[in-house]
């Protein structure tokens, strides 16, 4: 088997462990945390904020450091400190004991679950990368899916404190393993990516365009540029839409189908899952600025049939296979918009500056989120902001590509 599927299946173990546990999971906690000590939703949600403020402060450092640091130190450093975070909160009685803890884990976070597996699928393969891509990501679908009603089991039987620490070492011990003895950040060799030889960089990025080591966009030409602004807010407008992924279980309690809460966060994860699988192929079949309106327009569908669902299950069922899709597109249509905007030359930092957006808009709104249904009672405000958004950031990425036609620097032959 070449080495790069072992790099793919690494991957996978850390957005299962990572993104589908700590991250996706840590919703379902949010009801029973809220009726045990009796905070308000708002200031008990700016632990997300804190977290991806945090998260968002050291991406440009992680950014720099993923090419001189080993991938192995990076990804088991921060996953420790995230699940050590994690486990604490078991033991918190205030909220400011979330805040100190999300802090930690937006640090922890940026250091192991945004951009590593991105830049290792990117460096491992030159061919069949959009499929490698759609392939990981989708596993953090898979672990949010089998962590979510898990762990609303445990927070049944065994209560909120101890569910917090059981899977925070589950997602270790997913992890940690791969991060120790199979993360590579590159090959030593570049022909030992896989496809190199007979696809080169060219094909690197899954129907991304020329994506070679040296083709594509300075770091410092592209932050400069409106392709830059406008693919930065398109990475916001996903993220802040996906937020709400953190409130699915809260928002079904609150329309009065308790019985249900913890499943519905489950059928957008399992959608998420397919939602990766079929928005990586769609990259590659009509492109990634039309793939990207294509999921935008599925988002606006499913916040229209959360505003008219009322308590009705099979509509909210529906709009929340359907916001899955729209999650989704964090980790599948970001990456590839950029490198399909500014190629492979300085990926890396342009990558890390593009998710500070994906970070710091999205940590803002799941605060705001919680601090609209404080202030109207009612979820609808949301998601009208939800609709407003997905027109917004299709209209972004339409210009965002077209606009960066103009600044792609071909790679010089030496």
């Amino acid at each position: 088997m070449h080495p790069a599927w072992l790099i793919l299946i690494a991957c996978c173990f850390l957005q299962a462990g990572g993104m589908g546990t700590i991250n996706n999971a840590a919703g379902i906690m949010v009801p029973a945390v809220l009726g045990d000590l009796q905070f308000s939703q708002g200031s008990f949600m700016l632990y997300f904020t804190i977290q991806g403020l945090c998260m968002t402060a050291v991406l440009p450092i992680v950014g720099k450091l993923l090419s001189k640091v080993s991938m192995k130190v990076l990804v088991s450093g921060g996953m420790v400190a995230c699940a050590l975070a994690f486990a604490s909160m078991s033991q918190f009685n205030a909220v400011w004991q979330w805040y100190a803890a999300g802090a930690v884990l937006g640090v922890g976070m940026g250091f192991s679950f945004l951009l590593p597996a991105p830049v290792m699928i990117g460096n491992w393969f030159k061919k069949k990368a959009g499929l490698a891509m759609g392939i990981a990501m989708a596993c953090s679908g898979v672990g949010g899916a089998i962590m979510n009603p898990l762990g609303g089991m445990l927070i049944q039987t065994l209560g909120w404190r101890p569910s917090y620490a059981i899977l925070a070492g589950i997602a270790a011990a997913l992890v940690l393993p791969f991060s120790l003895f199979v993360m590579k950040t590159k090959p030593a060799d570049p022909l030992g990516a896989y496809g190199a030889e007979e696809a080169g960089d060219a094909q690197m990025g899954g129907g991304a365009g020329k994506t070679g080591e040296t083709s594509g966009v300075s770091a410092g030409r592209a932050v400069r540029s409106l392709a830059f602004v406008c693919v930065f807010l398109v990475a916001g407008a996903v993220s802040l839409d996906s937020s709400f992924m953190q409130l699915l279980a809260t928002f079904a309690d609150a329309a009065g189908l308790a019985a249900v809460a913890a499943f519905i966060p489950s059928v957008a994860m399992i959608s998420n899952i397919v939602g990766k699988l079929v928005l990586g192929w769609l990259n590659d079949a009509v492109g990634t600025r039309n793939a990207t309106v294509c999921g935008f327009a599925v988002g606006l569908v499913s916040f229209v049939l959360f505003l008219l669902s009322r308590g009705n299950v099979p509509l909210v069922i529906a709009a929340a296979a359907l916001f899955g899709v729209l999650t989704a597109m964090v980790t599948v249509n970001v990456p590839l918009i950029v490198r399909t905007a500014f190629g492979s030359k300085d990926y890396s930092s342009i990558f890390s500056y593009v998710s500070v957006g994906t970070s710091l808009i999205g940590s803002v709104g799941v605060a705001v989120y919680g601090f609209l249904f404080d202030a109207f009672g009612s979820y609808d405000p949301s998601f009208v902001m939800g609709i407003a958004t997905c027109v917004a950031g299709a209209v972004l990425a339409i210009v965002g590509v077209a606009a960066a036609k103009g600044l792609r620097e071909p790679s010089r032959a030496s």
